[in-house]
C-alpha cells in the first residue's frame, strides 16, 4: 500500500515588477521565488538536468496534456515494479485526473521533479477543511462502511477534541522511480508544505498499510499513528506540518549524509522502541 492514489520555468527574480502587487500576486511571486530558490538546491545536489516544477489549486486543472501522460507513465511505472500492482497507461491517466479534480472545499496541490523532459517523481496534496473530509473518498477503500464512519468518527474527535485544528493537509500521493527514490522524496514535497502553511493548514493527514515505506515515512517526518484499522494492516496518522517540512529540510540541507536523516531515523525508532532511541 501506498500513499493514497503551473508554474511554467521559474522567472529570475529580477524579472518581478518593484511596484506594490495585489495580494494574490504577492504570493505567487513568493510561491515562484521560493521553487526559483528549492530549483537552485536541486540543480547543486543531483544535477542540472533536474526541474521542479508545481501546480497549486487552479493552475494544476490547467496542467497540460503532456504533462499528465508524463505523470500517468511515471506513476504506473512506479506503483507497478515496487507494489506490484498492474495500472496501465490509461487506468494511471484516470486515477490520476480523478484525484486532482477540482472541488469546492478541496484544494489540490502537485509538484513534479522533471530528468530533462521525463517526470521521475510526484507527490500532491489535497488542503481541506475537517468538514469536507467523505469516507467514501478519504478512509481506506478496503474498509467496510462500518470502519470508514468509524476512521471518520476517529478523525473527527482528534482535530477537534485532542488538538482543537480544522484545517488539514492530506497526503494523497508520494512517490519516485525506484533509481531515484531515496534522495528525490524530500524535494517533492518541501514547496507542497510550504505552501500549506502560508495559506495556515497546521495538520497532516496520511492513510497506509504498517508494512509500507509510507508507514515508516510517516513516522520519520514526526506523523503519528491515531487509529489502527487492522484490516489490511491499514492505519490512519496525523500530525504537524510544519514538524514535517522541517525533517525534509534538514534532509536536504544536510546534502542527504547520514546525520541528516538521523532525526527521522530517530522518530522512527522511537515509535518502533528501537534500542538507538533510548541512547
Amino acid at each position: 500500500m501506498s500513499l493514497q492514489h503551473a508554474v511554467n520555468a521559474v522567472p529570475q527574480v529580477e524579472n518581478f515588477p518593484l511596484h506594490p502587487l495585489p495580494r494574490k500576486r504577492r504570493s505567487q511571486v513568493i510561491d515562484r521565488e521560493s521553487v526559483f530558490s528549492l530549483n537552485k538546491s536541486v540543480k547543486e545536489k543531483l544535477g542540472q538536468d533536474y526541474q521542479l516544477k508545481t501546480w497549486f489549486g487552479e493552475e494544476v486543472q490547467a496542467s497540460s496534456e503532456e504533462t499528465l501522460d508524463e505523470l500517468a507513465t511515471c506513476y504506473m511505472t512506479v506503483f507497478n515494479e515496487s507494489w506490484g500492482e498492474s495500472w496501465t497507461h490509461s487506468s494511471a491517466k484516470r486515477e490520476i485526473r480523478d484525484s486532482l479534480r477540482g472541488e469546492p472545499g478541496r484544494m489540490p496541490l502537485l509538484s513534479l521533479l522533471f530528468k530533462d523532459n521525463a517526470i521521475i517523481g510526484f507527490s500532491w496534496v489535497l488542503l481541506m477543511h475537517k468538514d469536507a473530509l467523505v469516507k467514501e473518498r478519504d478512509m481506506p477503500w478496503e474498509l467496510t462502511d462500518a470502519e470508514k464512519e468509524h476512521g471518520m468518527a476517529i478523525s473527527h474527535y482528534w482535530l477537534h477534541e485532542v488538538v482543537g485544528k480544522d484545517r488539514i493537509l492530506f497526503v494523497k500521493e508520494l512517490g519516485a522511480l525506484k533509481e531515484h527514490r531515496q534522495k528525490v522524496t524530500p524535494f517533492l514535497t518541501i514547496p507542497l508544505f510550504e505552501r500549506a502553511l502560508k495559506l495556515g493548514y497546521d495538520v497532516a493527514f496520511l492513510w497506509t498499510n504498517v508494512y509500507s515505506k509510507a508507514f515508516k515515512w510517516g513516522l520519520g517526518v514526526g506523523l503519528s499513528p491515531v487509529h489502527f484499522f487492522m484490516t489490511n494492516n491499514l492505519l490512519l496518522m496525523y500530525g504537524s506540518v510544519k514538524g514535517s517540512l522541517d525533517a525534509v529540510r534538514t534532509v536536504v540541507e544536510g546534502s542527504f549524509t547520514a546525520q541528516s536523516h538521523y532525526p527521522m531515523i530517530r522518530n522512527i525508532n522511537k515509535y518502533l522502541i528501537k534500542d538507538e532511541a533510548c541512547r
